[in-house]
């Protein structure tokens, strides 16, 4: 031997001890450990091993800060490799925060995809992503965890359309929900095709059902949002939300939700969740004048109730921000929502002369945390606190 190696020997270090250490690493290397030994392998593959790093975790045992469960801005869409810098292509991550997400340990290109059409990311939930090859005439779908890189292939839709908005819920019990519907209503009948997946049965079902609202259109730059076991689609032409639960409601009735009295603006809104509160989130689309930024919380579910949380002028937010004044001219005074802090409900994200910048509520500080962004499409994505995995099916 050249060179000297230090053996570990674990034999006289008592179980207890060995699972305190293990819980104390990132779950990344938690992961690689395994290997180690058989021991090893069945220490961290117990359950009551999973459910004290989760409490670990959402407790805050290792960290004071509100960030210790890991996530991320990721790019929904990217445009296709022949219009896209080579150093952005495989790049979804928004943010620079938290080694998980750190190229190249996150990726998404173990999913199968076109050579020069990147995957489309269309939602989250429990640590899962939902994914497709193309926007227009989804036919295959994905879900993955693209932590461990584990995924499975869905059976086709029945239905062949050009445009859906498609909900996805993932289960604590390793089950999971799709429900699809047409992005706009073009029927002259006022039905729609409702389509549902279950992972229980492995198949996909088509309901023909009254339109919830004539001529809807839904706001695809919003993600469908998962709360109180409903999926969300944000409406802007009538100006509702759209709920289904694929629990209760057996592919027959969609229903309604008001969005809040006072809200001015049909384009530059979405929905999203902060601390576990359901959140509306607008800046006004008035071509001259001041703009405002707006943000209320559904304070009573079942009784749709809003409560006006900030109204802000913007203007009054960057006279002295030198790093704004520097990359985004002051004529370029486009702006529009990106998306909400999952962990902080002071903080925001904005899109703004082609850059993403992060407000605080608070502080009315800007700051601008990416620059040369090729997407307005953002997704809020949580690791879980422990990896979800995904049941092999079998169908």
């Amino acid at each position: 031997m050249t060179e000297e190696q230090l053996l570990f020997d674990d034999a006289n270090v008592p179980d207890w001890l060995l699972i305190e250490i293990l819980q104390r690493l990132p779950i990344k290397h938690i992961f690689m450990f395994k290997c180690v030994s058989k021991r090893w392998l069945t220490l961290i593959s117990d359950p009551l091993f999973a459910r004290s790093y989760a409490n670990r975790i959402n407790h805050g045992t290792f960290q004071d800060s509100q960030d210790s469960q890991p996530w991320n801005l990721l790019f929904r869409y990217l445009f296709e490799v022949r219009i896209l810098p080579s150093s952005m292509i495989d790049d979804r991550v928004a943010l620079n925060q938290f080694q998980d997400f750190t190229l190249p340990g996150f990726s998404l290109n173990f999913l199968p995809s076109e050579q020069d059409c990147p995957i489309k990311i269309l939602a989250s939930s429990n640590g899962l992503l939902l994914c497709s090859e193309s926007f227009y005439w989804q036919k295959n779908y994905y879900i993955c965890n693209p932590f461990t890189r584990q995924w499975i292939s869905l059976p086709k839709p029945l239905k062949s359309l050009q445009s859906v908005a498609i909900g996805f819920i993932s289960k604590d019990n390793g089950g999971y929900n799709l429900v699809r519907i047409p992005v706009a209503d073009s029927s002259s009948d006022n039905f729609l095709q409702l389509e549902t997946f279950s992972s229980q049965t492995g198949q996909w079902n088509c309901s023909m059902i009254h339109s919830p609202v004539p001529g809807y259109s839904i706001k695809t730059d919003s993600p469908v949002l998962h709360y109180n076991g409903n999926v969300h689609w944000l409406e802007f032409r009538h100006g509702k939300i759209i709920t289904y639960n694929p629990d209760k409601d057996s592919g027959q009735l969609l229903r309604l939700m008001n969005l809040p009295d006072g809200k001015e603006s049909e384009h530059l809104s979405l929905l999203g969740l902060s601390c576990g509160r359901f959140r509306y989130f607008e800046v006004t689309d008035t071509c001259q004048g001041p703009r405002n930024l707006c943000i209320w919380v559904l304070s009573d579910y079942d009784a749709q109730e809003w409560c006006l949380e900030y109204r802000i002028r913007f203007s009054d937010s960057w006279s002295n921000q030198d790093e704004l004044n520097r990359f985004i001219p002051k004529d370029n005074f486009y702006i529009f929502p990106l998306a909400l802090h999952p962990f902080d409900l002071d903080l925001v994200y904005l899109g703004y002369g082609g850059c993403l910048v992060g407000y605080n509520l608070r502080t009315r500080k800007l700051e601008v945390v990416r620059r040369n962004v090729y997407s307005h499409q953002l997704l809020a994505f949580v690791f879980s606190p422990w990896p979800t995995m995904i049941p092999q099916p079998s169908w």
